[in-house]
């Protein structure tokens, strides 16, 4: 009868497993260390530098609240940068870094002659309106109180005065060219 060689194949299996596990891995690293030239001992201690340096610039307290803030943001953020790919993609980012470069030079040209030669005009018509309202606010307060009667004699005699004259010029002026400011309206 033949013996059961089962039973004993399987204990030395098991038994010659570890021994022999080790002996693979012994094998893997001698290969692996083998295969190591200098150049890629080089990188791989440039890579490991490389990291090192980055775990000490992550392991700060400002980093790390950074990167805790950024994945609470994380939402906003890709909506954010899908936002600002679709201006880019459409040409309107270059449009407004290029009206922020003009904007910017306006901004470091402008100095305080230069803001006051350009408002000066503007600062003087703005008097001359707010003056020429005060007249024509006294003006219909004068015409208010005058309950005279005027005839065309006394018409006539105002006519001779040089104010008068170059105030009726005036009015006559603007109203031939009123109607075609009014059209542009």
């Amino acid at each position: 009868m033949p013996e059961d060689n089962s039973e004993k194949k399987s204990d030395q299996e098991t038994s010659a497993t570890p021994s022999s596990r080790v002996e693979e891995a012994v094998g893997l690293l001698t290969a692996g260390l083998d295969s190591l030239t200098p150049e890629i001992i080089q990188r791989l201690t440039t890579t490991v530098a490389q990291l090192s340096e980055l775990i000490d610039v992550i392991n700060n307290d400002e980093v790390k609240n950074l990167l805790a803030s950024t994945a609470q943001a994380a939402g906003s953020l890709e909506r954010s940068l899908g936002a600002i790919k679709t201006l880019e993609e459409g040409g309107t980012l270059a449009t407004l870094v290029e009206i922020g470069g003009f904007a910017n030079a306006i901004m470091q040209s402008l100095t305080t002659s230069l803001v006051t030669r350009s408002l000066s005009p503007v600062l003087s018509l703005a008097m001359t309106g707010d003056q020429m309202l005060e007249v024509v606010r006294e003006s219909a307060l004068e015409a208010r109180k005058d309950t005279r009667q005027i005839s065309l004699i006394a018409l006539l005699r105002e006519l001779r005065d040089p104010q008068v004259q170059e105030s009726l010029k005036f009015i006559l002026a603007l109203s031939r060219h009123l109607p075609g400011l009014l059209e542009k309206l």
